[in-house]
């Protein structure tokens, strides 16, 4: 066996565990120093109810009339990564209602909402709980003497209150989170010291409680990583990568399941967890052994089910070790998932997802996966999957097709926009029938492929078997001409010089720079550039009427994209200005003629750059681009309404 290559493997796999950089550079300053009856009843009954509400709220009232379902039964509806942070290093996030607040390491705590996202909290942090009632946040951090000390933040007064502070250096705090009824901070204190040749050891992890009130502190376990259960007088914690739960009135422990890093949702139903689990595959005759990372769900108190909610897949093997012709491998998973955090509403789970590449390099981002009691339904499945491939989250599109192959995501043409066209069943198999619309960014392309997606019961509901053409039209510019191709006939629709002159622009040196078009109108939308970028214009021309329509002129613009929704009646524009040097991303209201400017909606955010992604039928994803990472958002020109994802 090649043990020396195993062993480098080995060590080359501990690099990429997700590191506690906050306590990393803490260690590493001290080793410089010193080498979360009838009408009477109905009354009375009604009577309770309402006590119910006011005592506990209207939010606990509905926790509690929740059907409850094993963690098995739950269905994955969706999942979206919407947050990239590049190189930044993310801790534990928190959510409520919407809102998402980001440790970055050495940065402070962002705030991110469909206001933008902005630094609420100076000090360095690598983990953040919520409240149960979203009015207070709990954090770690570092004194000025290099202490580790706990903090909570009204976010109504903006106040910070120091709750406990470490003896000394050698005490670090960390996993802070409010207990269901707010009047209690779980957290976990380890005692780490030097070890005599090097490094550190943990010489004692403790899992304590301290009362808001009195600020008493209260063992409660040996472990890491501990949540308070909802309804019950118990915790589920991590000890010897192990997920425990533990009654507190009897001092009773059970194993779970193999794990780390345990969060509870709010309503007490379930756990989510990181499990790592070897996984050996033959390469070529080479054995390969790869340490297989996923996300997964179980029953916090009957602990009767549990069920693996990512996909995860092996890295890729790099040519040149498969020409060594090596016995033995040993390699990682193609995403590290960390830190999972429930939704305030326990319907979704956060998880910070790292992409482990060797060539550009590791890249953070936050993901949502969203479950649910209801199975998707075929169109559903299919929308999800064409929302994924555009979004490039391939490990979510192989949880929605069986057999997907090793590549399902390409970078030009690129899908800018998709449509379920529609559904049925044929030789008894269900099918859905969608389009693709496809584009190049600074190009005169455009193409919508249509495709026939066959789909058979699983346990989400459907998955994908597999998918036949039905055909592509292509729309292009080719020196001033537009046509169109269908079925290998290229039919030319106009040329330039037939464009009204009351529409072009006043310099007649101009070109095209990109185009869309919309199945739904029979229409094509294209812009024409002067040679010297002073003057833009976009234009409509409808197929069917040879008709040409000017939607707007813009002075000193480029626009390198534009793309319309399934409904042809909303168009996307990104636009760079080169006056104000900045980018724009423009909504027309193709029937009123209005324009919304998105970049407006961010005031207190500082852009760098913002872009429309694609349409999710009548809803716009764009992206706004920061110093701190990339953000997605949601936009509804319905509704006039910008939203997390």
């Amino acid at each position: 066996m090649d043990e020396k290559r195993i062993e480098e493997n080995l060590n080359r796999l501990k690099e990429l565990i997700p590191v506690n950089y906050q306590l990393k550079e803490s260690l590493k300053k001290r080793f410089k120093r010193n080498r979360w009856k009838k009408i009477g009843v109905a009354i009375i009954a009604a009577a309770a109810i309402l006590l119910m509400v006011f005592s506990f709220g209207i939010k606990n009232l509905q926790d509690n009339l929740i059907t409850k379902v094993n963690a098995e039964e739950l269905k994955i509806i969706n999942q979206i990564s919407f947050i990239s942070l590049g190189n930044i290093n993310a801790g534990k996030i928190a959510e409520y209602n919407g809102t998402i607040y980001i440790p970055l390491y050495d940065k402070g705590i962002y705030k991110y909402d469909n206001k933008g996202f902005k630094k609420i909290i100076d000090k360095t942090s690598g983990e953040v709980g919520i409240s149960p009632d979203g009015t207070k946040l709990v954090f770690t951090t570092r004194t000025s003497d290099g202490k580790n000390a706990i903090y909570i933040k009204d976010l109504k007064t903006g106040k910070e209150t120091k709750i406990i502070e470490s003896k000394d250096r050698d005490t670090y705090y960390s996993d802070p989170g409010f207990s269901p009824d707010g009047n209690k901070v779980i957290y976990t204190e380890q005692i780490i010291v030097p070890r005599e040749t090097h490094g550190f050891e943990v010489k004692e992890s403790n899992i304590n409680a301290i009362d808001l009130k009195s600020l008493k502190v209260t063992k409660l376990a040996d472990g890491s990583c501990g949540s308070f259960v909802k309804t019950e007088d118990a915790i589920v914690f991590e000890r010897d990568n192990k997920i425990i739960y533990k009654n507190l009135k009897d001092g009773s422990e059970k194993i779970i399941d193999e794990g780390k890093n345990p969060s509870v949702s709010p309503n007490g139903y379930y756990i989510a967890y990181e499990k790592y689990e070897p996984k050996k595959e033959k390469v070529e005759d080479m054995n390969v052994t790869v340490s297989m990372n996923n996300i997964w769900i179980a029953d916090a108190a009957s602990f009767t089910t549990k069920k693996q909610v990512t996909l995860n897949v092996p890295k890729r093997i790099p040519p040149e070790v498969l020409k060594e012709k090596i016995q033995n491998y040993v390699t990682s998973s193609l995403y590290t998932y960390y830190w999972p955090v429930w939704s305030s509403d326990s319907k979704s789970i956060f998880v910070l997802k790292n992409l482990n590449e060797d060539i550009r390099g590791n890249t953070m981002q936050l993901m949502k996966i969203e479950l649910s009691r209801e199975e998707l339904t075929p169109e559903e499945v299919v929308k999800k999957f064409l929302q994924a491939i555009i979004v490039r989250d391939e490990d979510f599109a192989r949880v929605l097709m069986k057999n997907p192959p090793q590549m399902m995501t390409m970078s030009n043409p690129h899908p800018v926009a998709y449509e379920i066209l529609g559904s049925g069943t044929e030789d008894g198999k269900p099918y859905v029938d969608a389009s693709l619309t496809y584009g190049y960014i600074m190009n005169g392309y455009c193409s919508v492929n249509k495709s026939r997606y066959y789909l058979s019961p699983d346990s989400n509901g459907y998955i994908i078997d597999s998918i036949k053409d039905l055909g592509t039209v292509e729309f292009i510019e080719k020196n001033g001409t537009f046509y169109k191709i269908e079925n290998n006939v290229e039919t030319k629709l106009f040329d330039s010089g037939e464009i009204p002159k009351e529409i072009l622009p006043d310099n007649l040196n101009t070109h095209s720079t990109t185009l869309t078009y919309s199945p739904k109108t029979n229409t094509i939308f294209f812009t024409m550039q002067t040679n010297d970028r002073s003057q833009s214009r976009i234009i409509s021309y409808d197929i069917s009427h040879r008709a040409f329509k000017l939607i707007d002129s813009l002075e000193n613009t480029i626009i390198p994209d534009i793309k319309v929704d399934s409904s042809g009646k909303y168009l996307a524009v990104l636009a760079y200005n080169d006056t104000s040097q900045q980018s724009n991303t423009y909504v027309y209201n193709l029937k009123t003629g209005e324009r919304e400017d998105l970049r407006s909606r961010f005031e207190d955010t500082k852009i760098e750059e913002i872009s429309p992604q694609f349409w999710q039928q009548d809803k716009l994803i764009f992206q706004i681009s920061l110093k701190e990472g990339f953000l997605y958002y949601v936009y509804d020109p319905y509704k006039g309404q910008v939203l997390i994802p």
